[in-house]
């Protein structure tokens, strides 16, 4: 199978794409980052969320990670994610609920350019985060476009349903 180098091949592959190929799609990115360079939006604090492509069966979210920014213990709606780190280096944290209801860590691991990772609701929760001193951008897929997922709030204790936001959203690829 041909590797897949452009947003445009990407996109195209999803369109034509039953949704039990998602996967070999993902597993045949070999993108860098100068693909999304008129994508790209820095914050100093923390991170972005640019929507790329959106339509009813995916989405795609160039996230832009400031150094030591990080999500908070988030869900995905349902939806099979799919994380592609682009450039730097990223760690993934998942958790799930014990028998009292308190959060455990159940795997931890780093990201570098080119590796990828799978994540959907049955298997728990993750947070994302950059704990080093340099930028990275991740490519995040969803099975379906997310408008709101489960988040937990430290200070409650408790998942809460949070509507998602973009920082920019570019209408077509």
């Amino acid at each position: 199978m041909d590797t897949i180098n452009t947003i445009e091949a990407l996109a195209e592959a999803l369109d034509n794409a039953k949704k039990s190929e998602r996967a070999k799609i993902v597993s045949r990115l070999d993108l860098s980052p100068d693909a999304f360079e008129e994508y790209a939006t820095w914050s100093d604090e923390g991170y972005t969320r640019n929507c790329v492509a959106r339509t009813d069966d995916y989405e795609l979210l160039l996230l832009c990670w400031d150094k030591e920014a990080e999500t908070p213990i988030h869900g995905h709606g349902g939806q099979d994610c799919w994380v592609y780190q682009i450039d730097g280096t990223v760690e993934e944290i998942r958790v799930k609920a014990d028998e009292n209801g308190d959060l455990k860590e159940t795997h931890r691991m780093s990201l570098s350019e080119g590796k990828i990772s799978y994540m959907h609701d049955r298997m728990g929760f993750h947070k994302i985060r950059n704990p080093f001193n340099q930028r990275a951008m991740t490519l995040h897929i969803y099975a379906k476009p997310i408008d709101a997922c489960r988040v937990f709030d430290p200070k409650n204790k408790e998942f809460e349903i949070k509507e998602m936001e973009y920082d920019t959203f570019v209408d077509a690829v």
